[in-house]
């Protein structure tokens, strides 16, 4: 009996561990599948999913795919990011399995991830004429002394050019920087300047997308009569915390994704402050042995709230305050002189999204911005009572509300409608002189305006790949003095043919309330902002362009190319009178509220061009070409004596080169030419001698040295052509074996051509002692070194 019990248990062990091991050892099945977006098609990389049962959260690899071996079952995959909506994959596992997620977001979302590796871009999936920014050229492109920046990426593009060298502003086909509307999440900004305006305000750290318009513009844009940039600023993560860091030789920039609840809240905030003002953190209330304080700074912080709360309804709330100045203060035995020029700027914003039904969406903006200089002079007496300031003031304000509401109402028409109301408030240029205080005066709105603006889109696809675009904005702007209605309709064609072949055409007019006047190039960045009144007129636009697109295909090698003819005419653009301009506003005391015609005339313009644009590109390198050929003209009846002049954005032809070679996965190089031809400026063209009178002898004599300059015309010489080669090395590594890294190392005008960036006039003595004007000028950016490093966690 003993032994039968034995054997029975032996027996139950012995069934025990073999369904064990089969268990363990229970045949695996190969699970692979790709996650990719609707709408491009492509994987989307490093997209985090959930598997159940096991409820662990993973991601997918570069290529946006995943794979495991697992027992028969079933499970599920559930992806859950925006801004995508919720998918969950069932699958009954019993044999390999391959399978693709495919994720699509509502209507006009879209998602940007960075590009790492060489890859074509189709040149006839959209107009000729809009061009969009990718991470991958941002942080490849060489910048001056390491300095990335997204307008100076768009000036390096067809039809595109930047007032001077080193200068973070655009000129657009012929129009100039304050023709252009810049929106940050929407929110409209009015300077966009850093240091001098060599930097930009937005901050490469956040940006997620970055799109240009240089014509073809939707119904929903409008304010400005040259062109649109539209940046977004990513959402914040709302699954994991991560970050980045970037160091410059001019700045330090950090970003921090913060998840607040899981799957419902975070928040992202970057900042960026310069190196230089780190340095002065230490010594802001110390003189230095010289007898002079100096303090020279720019920041910038952007951050964003985003709230899930539903499958349906998301806030993104924004904050954006950016600051750069600089304060000079000496010291001597009589007084103490104090310079400073501040310059500020914020906005706070709030976004709804909401998913009305599977064909509508709804978007609502709101928003309160702020934008104020201030620069100025001020003396005390040491020994005295003496005390005294002169200081200018100029500044904007708003407060808006922007509604747009979204119908695809069937797979070939889709409408788009909204409006929005804006109160303005205006300090075009308030001088404080006062002889009893050196107390700074503060900003006070002189100036009230309402806007209201409605408009309507239509996108109808009337054949394969044959869309009609076609829009109106209606807008009114004014107060109790006076109101200007203005109607500007809008028009559009995109087609693809057979042949990788694609047209596109546009007609859209464009009308501009509130006039920016300062001084181009860089220096001191006052602008002086005012509303359209009962003597300054609206500006408007008409924009016409006709763009021809081809993609090319040759084995593994891709190339495209497309030509983009274009036309402008402008109405009652406002330029400063001969002998002013923005600082003499304040030396002389001006009033700009009620002296504005005596500063400024208003007359008419027109520019003509064709856009080249072509690229190449093989598995391990890259080559691109843009090439601009223009004309400008203006035209006012206050200047150069009625007649058409050069307008100062006629920069006749620009060509932008660049080559990428990608030795490795890690290692790349980019080399960049640039050529642009002179741009017009006003010298004199005689000097006269005032002479010296002798009082005992009655006599005249030259010893009396003041000269009076005599110009015969606006515009009426050319600078010399400018070009330069700039080369970058980008190196991508893991920082402390996990964390992706990468430093560039490069030059900046790299064969050290000094181009003229200041005229100055100077004189000869003639054979009969008079004198003649002398034009010369001077270089500022020499051959520089460029150098940044940047962590990804």
């Amino acid at each position: 009996m003993l032994k039968e019990k034995f054997f029975i248990s032996i027996a139950v062990l012995f069934l025990f561990f073999t369904a064990m091991h089969a268990q363990a050892y229970a045949k695996r099945y190969r699970v692979q599948a790709t996650i990719i977006d609707g709408r491009t098609k492509k994987g989307i990389k490093r997209i985090p999913f959930t598997v159940m049962p096991f409820n662990k959260v993973l991601d997918t690899n570069n290529q946006g795919e995943f794979l495991f071996n697992l027992p028969k079952g079933e499970y599920s995959f559930t992806v859950d990011y925006y801004p995508f909506d919720k998918k969950e994959t069932k699958i009954n596992l019993k044999k390999d399995t391959t399978f693709i997620i495919e994720l699509h977001s509502p209507f006009e979302s879209q998602y940007i991830e960075e590009v790492e590796i060489l890859s074509s871009k189709s040149a006839i999936k959209q107009q000729a004429s809009i061009q969009q920014i990718d991470s991958h050229l941002l942080n490849v492109l060489p910048a001056l002394i390491g300095e990335r920046d997204i307008l100076k990426a768009f000036a390096q593009t067809a039809g595109v050019t930047s007032s001077s060298e080193g200068a973070a502003d655009m000129q657009v086909r012929g129009g100039n920087h304050g023709q252009n509307l810049y929106l940050l999440d929407g929110v409209p900004l009015y300077s966009t300047q850093h240091f001098f305006g060599m930097v930009s305000v937005y901050n490469p750290l956040i940006v997620k997308s970055a799109k240009l318009y240089k014509s073809g513009f939707p119904a929903e844009y409008g304010g400005k009569v040259s062109s649109v940039v539209d940046v977004f600023t990513g959402d914040a993560n709302l699954t994991k915390f991560s970050g980045a860091l970037d160091i410059s030789l001019l700045s330090s920039k950090a970003l921090f994704n913060i998840p607040l609840a899981k799957n419902k809240m975070a928040l992202a905030i970057s900042g960026r402050i310069s190196n230089y003002s780190l340095i002065n953190i230490s010594s802001l209330n110390k003189l230095n042995t010289d007898g002079a304080k100096y303090n020279l700074y720019f920041s910038d912080i952007n951050a964003n709230l985003f709230w899930k709360i539903s499958e349906k309804d998301k806030l993104k709330l924004t904050w954006f305050n950016n600051s750069d100045g600089f304060g000079v203060t000496t010291k001597d035995k009589y007084y103490i002189t104090a310079s400073w020029m501040d310059n500020k700027q914020k906005n706070l914003g709030l976004n709804w999204y909401r998913t009305i039904s599977e064909n509508k969406e709804n978007q609502l903006l709101a928003y309160v911005d702020s934008y104020g200089f201030d620069f100025g002079l001020s003396y005390i007496g040491i020994d005295s009572e003496l005390k005294s300031i002169n200081q200018l003031l100029t500044g904007i304000n708003s407060v808006g509300l922007v509604d747009k509401f979204i119908w695809n109402l069937s797979d070939r028409l889709k409408v788009t409608s909204g409006g929005s109301l804006k109160t303005i408030g205006f300090y075009p240029a308030q001088v404080h002189l006062a002889d009893t205080t050196i107390a700074h005066a503060q900003t006070s709105n002189l100036i009230q305006v309402i806007e209201g603006v409605a408009f309507a889109e239509s996108q109808y696809q009337f054949a394969s790949n044959q869309q009609l675009t076609t829009g109106l904005r209606c807008s009114t702007f004014g107060n109790s003095s006076i109101v200007y209605p203005n109607l500007e309709p809008r028009i559009g064609y995109h087609g693809i043919f057979t042949h990788d072949i694609s047209l596109s055409a546009s007609i859209g007019r464009l009308t501009q309330l509130v006039h920016r006047l300062a001084n181009s190039g860089l220096g001191v960045p006052l602008e002086i902002f005012m509303p359209s009144n009962k003597d300054l007129l609206p500006e408007s636009s008409w924009n016409f362009s006709l763009g021809l697109a081809k993609d090319f295909s040759i084995k593994e090698n891709k190339s495209s190319l497309k030509i983009d003819a274009w036309y402008k005419s402008f109405q009652n653009i406002a330029e400063f009178r001969d002998g002013y301009d923005a600082l003499s506003v304040m030396f002389n005391n001006l009033d700009m509220a009620n002296q504005t015609m005596e500063i400024i005339t208003q007359g008419n313009g027109k520019a003509c061009g064709v856009d080249i644009s072509s690229s190449f590109i093989q598995k391990h390198w890259s080559f691109s070409a843009d090439y601009t050929l223009m004309q400008a003209t203006n035209q006012f009846s206050d200047l150069n004596f009625g007649k058409p002049f050069a307008a100062s954005t006629d920069i006749r032809h620009s060509l932008y080169l660049m080559l990428e070679r990608k030795f490795s996965t890690d290692l790349t190089m980019a080399v960049t030419w640039q050529y642009r031809s002179g741009k017009p400026i006003t010298v004199p063209t005689q000097l006269f001698q005032y002479p010296s009178y002798d009082f005992e002898t009655g006599a005249l004599s030259n010893s009396y040295f003041q000269y009076q300059a005599i110009e015969n015309g606006r515009n009426n010489y050319r600078t010399k052509a400018f070009h330069k080669l700039d080369i970058t090395l980008t190196k991508s590594y893991k920082v402390f074996k996990r964390h992706e890294g990468s430093y560039s190392i490069g030059l900046y005008n790299a064969y050290n051509r000094a181009n003229s960036y200041i005229y100055y006039l100077s004189k000869e003595l003639n054979l009969d002692r008079t004198y003649k004007p002398v034009l010369k000028s001077m270089s500022m950016f020499p051959i520089l070194p460029s150098f940044s490093w940047s962590m990804k966690f």
